[in-house]
């Protein structure tokens, strides 16, 4: 998912400090007899992706470990390390299904690499999602994401993070080699643009990514994200166990 855009900070931020960035992620759930695919393909199993610079070599990695809360329900913990193995991000959140559609809190997508500055503040969000359903085909045009976010520091407002994910569309249907495995995936495309104030200032990044998303394990495989037309970094499945 957007994780090409934490690896877009990974390789323009501060990279050698050690940060803890923990999003809540909530989502709605109504038939978890039919996600049961997703479930047991993700439970108890860790995901790990290569973080791959511009010229695509190796900048750090990102993982995924997946405990199943409930029937419905995945809880992650996942951390972001860099090239030397240094951890640079964590963060926990909860996944579900709904029997026609994974669904992700928006606040999952503030680039943890970036959040150095907010570590141990509080976040706010206003409950947005962001669906990738189950029956995609070539051609959809999928809900926009959209969030706000406030950051407050010892009860005062600190910052606020603007999140906007638009014009996603499913390009195509692409069987997509990793070294985890070949998978069957959907080529997505959107737009992507973050803005954090601070003192009312904000400095916007827009960005394009491509991913490739796997109904089968509710997630993509790979992604990548350009800047101004040119690459600016990939991510790709290394391996699941």
């Amino acid at each position: 998912m957007c994780i090409s855009i934490l690896n877009f900070y990974l390789t323009h931020h501060e990279k050698n400090h050690s940060h803890h960035f923990k999003p809540v992620i909530t989502v709605k759930f109504t038939a978890a007899q039919t996600c049961d695919q997703f479930i047991n393909s993700s439970s108890g199993k860790k995901f790990v992706y290569a973080n791959l610079d511009a010229k695509g070599n190796k900048a750090g990695t990102l993982s995924y470990s997946a405990v199943k809360k409930d029937a419905s329900t995945l809880t992650f913990h996942s951390e972001v390390s860099d090239k030397n193995g240094k951890l640079v991000g964590s963060g926990d959140f909860d996944m579900m299904c709904n029997g026609a559609a994974v669904k992700i809190d928006m606040k999952s997508f503030i680039p943890a690499a970036s959040a150095k500055q907010f570590n141990n503040m509080q976040m706010e969000g206003d409950g947005k999602y962001l669906t990738y359903p189950l029956n995609l085909k070539p051609g959809d045009k999928l809900e926009d994401g959209t969030a706000i976010i406030t950051v407050n520091n010892n009860g005062s407002k600190f910052s606020e993070l603007q999140i906007e994910l638009t014009n996603r569309t499913v390009e195509a249907k692409e069987t997509v080699q990793t070294n985890a495995g070949t998978f069957d995936c959907f080529k997505i495309t959107y737009n992507s643009l973050f803005k954090a104030k601070i003192m009312g200032i904000a400095i916007p990044i827009n960005m394009t990514v491509t991913e490739w998303f796997s109904p089968k394990l509710g997630r993509f495989v790979k992604s990548e994200t350009y800047r101004k037309d040119k690459l600016a970094g990939s991510m790709m499945l290394e391996s699941i166990n």
